[in-house]
C-alpha cells in the first residue's frame, strides 16, 4: 500500500505572498517557480519543509510559524474550514477537522478521545522530522484555536491546552504568548485539549445546509486521495463513511475481511498494514463507536435505542455495556449530565 506524504499547496503560497523572505531565497533548493506553486493542489511534504526552512532562516523570532497560522483564515481551507464553521455544535466542528484531515495534508494521523473530563484531538507526525512536525503543530494549533474562538464569540482561554510534542522551541515563552490557551511542552504527541462540557455547546455559525454540502465535498476528496493515506486512515475513513449512512439505515460496520476486499487487499496484509501503522481493526472500531456515540447522544432527535442500532449493536443492553467502559456511566446516565 504506497503512500505518499503530502500537504495543501496552500501553505506554500502563504509564504509567496508574505514579504518577509525574499522570494529566490525562499525558493532555493526547491527547483519549483513561484507560478508553478500557483497551479498546484498538493505538494510532496518534503518540498514545503524545504521552504519553512529557507522561511525559518530569514526570520529573527522563532514564533513565525504561529504568526503564519494566523494568516490561516478557516475560509482558506475550503471546504474543510466552511464545513468546521457551519457545524451545528463545538464538538461537530472539532470532529469535522479531526476527520477530514487529510484534505488538506497527510503528514499527520489525527485521532480524538474523550477522556474523564476532557476531549483530546492528538497529531501523530509521519514524516519522522521533528522540525517540520513542530511547525505544522504550531500552525494547525493556531487554526484550531481560531475556530474554537469563533464558535465561542471569545478568546478560548486557559481551559484549552495545546501540548506540542518534542523538545522545546528556542525561546518557548515567545511562542506560548502567540496563543490564548495554555501552552505545554516535550509531549509524547502532539494534541489539543477542551472541557468534554464543551463539545455540546451550539454553534452561532451553524447552517445546516452549508455545513452537509461543505461536509460532502470533503468526503468525496477523501476519497479521491485515499492513496496518500496509511492504512489506519484508509480504515477509519471507510467505517465513518458507514456510520454516516447507518444514520439513515442502522446496519452492522464492516468485517476487516469486507474492508479489506474493498481496499482490493487480503485480510492478512490489511492486518499487516494497520500493525506497520501501530492499529489494528478493532482498535479502531472501538474508538470510533465511542466517538460516534457521544456525538449522538449529544443529537436529542436519536434515543439510546437508536444509537445502539446506527453502531452496529444487535443488543441495547451490549452497547450499554461497551458505554460504561467508555465512559464509566450508563448511557441514559451521560446524557442527563
Amino acid at each position: 500500500m504506497t503512500r505518499t506524504l503530502d500537504v495543501s499547496a496552500t501553505y506554500a503560497r502563504l509564504l509567496l505572498h508574505s514579504d518577509r523572505c525574499p522570494l529566490p531565497l525562499l525558493l532555493e533548493g526547491t527547483g519549483l517557480n513561484a507560478a508553478q506553486l500557483a497551479r498546484e493542489d498538493y505538494i510532496d511534504w518534503r518540498l514545503l519543509a524545504r521552504l519553512f526552512r529557507n522561511f525559518a532562516h530569514q526570520q529573527a523570532q522563532p514564533a513565525w510559524p504561529a504568526e503564519l497560522g494566523e494568516q490561516f483564515s478557516m475560509a482558506a481551507h475550503g471546504p474543510l474550514g466552511f464545513a468546521a464553521l457551519s457545524a451545528p455544535t463545538l464538538g461537530a466542528a472539532l470532529d469535522v477537522m479531526a476527520r477530514y484531515t487529510a484534505v488538506r495534508i497527510t503528514t499527520v494521523t489525527v485521532t480524538t478521545a474523550t477522556q474523564a473530563d476532557r476531549f483530546l484531538l492528538t497529531m501523530q507526525d509521519e514524516t519522522g522530522d521533528p522540525l517540520f512536525a513542530h511547525w505544522i503543530e504550531a500552525i494547525v494549533f493556531k487554526v484550531l484555536e481560531s475556530l474554537l474562538s469563533a464558535i465561542l464569540g471569545h478568546p478560548v482561554g486557559d481551559n484549552v491546552i495545546l501540548a506540542f510534542s518534542g523538545a522545546a522551541p528556542r525561546d518557548p515563552q515567545a511562542l506560548a504568548a502567540c496563543y490564548a490557551a495554555r501552552v505545554q511542552f516535550a509531549a509524547p504527541v502532539a494534541s489539543l485539549s477542551v472541557p468534554a462540557t464543551w463539545l455540546p455547546l451550539p454553534s452561532p455559525l451553524y447552517d445546516e445546509a452549508v455545513y452537509r454540502s461543505n461536509l460532502a465535498r470533503c468526503q468525496d476528496t477523501l476519497a479521491g486521495r485515499s492513496s496518500q493515506m496509511g492504512a489506519s486512515q484508509r480504515v477509519q475513513m471507510l467505517l465513518r463513511s458507514h456510520f454516516e449512512a447507518s444514520r439513515l439505515q442502522p446496519a452492522p460496520p464492516p468485517t476487516l475481511a469486507q474492508l479489506a476486499d474493498h481496499l482490493h487487499l487480503t485480510p492478512r496484509t490489511l492486518i499487516r498494514h494497520l500493525q506497520q501503522d501501530g492499529a489494528s481493526y478493532r482498535d479502531i472500531l472501538e474508538q470510533l463507536r465511542q466517538n460516534c456515540a457521544a456525538e449522538l447522544l449529544r443529537d436529542a432527535r436519536y434515543s439510546v435505542a437508536d444509537v445502539a442500532d446506527i453502531l452496529g449493536y444487535r443488543e441495547q443492553a451490549n452497547f450499554g455495556r461497551a458505554f460504561r467502559r467508555w465512559f464509566g456511566l450508563s448511557p441514559s446516565v451521560w446524557r442527563r449530565q
